[in-house]
């Protein structure tokens, strides 16, 4: 799956299972910052980022390893599409 794919199933995501503005997800693109507390970003808290993750791991059959640290790859959707392109089937 290439990046940008799953970059449009992430916002279908956040609108679905975050309950996101889809008014705003539209406006969304790939340097968009996710994290709450970052100018610009849409402003996922904690528990966002838990609910994002069990929808990934849903939704692409990735499992999260909550040992490593995955803050990097959640810092945009660019970081979090690639990390998640890199492992999905076909990969």
């Amino acid at each position: 799956m290439e990046p940008k794919e799953v970059f449009d199933e992430l916002k279908t995501i956040l609108v679905t299972r975050l309950k996101f503005d889809p008014r705003r997800a539209v406006d969304l693109t790939p340097e968009t910052t996710l994290p709450k507390g970052i100018e610009s970003s849409i402003g996922l808290d904690s528990l966002d980022f838990i609910e994002l993750s069990i929808a990934i791991e849903e939704r692409f059959g990735i499992a999260m390893d909550e040992s490593a640290d995955l803050a990097p790859h959640f810092t945009s959707f660019d970081t979090l599409s690639r990390f998640i392109a890199s492992r999905t089937p076909g990969a």
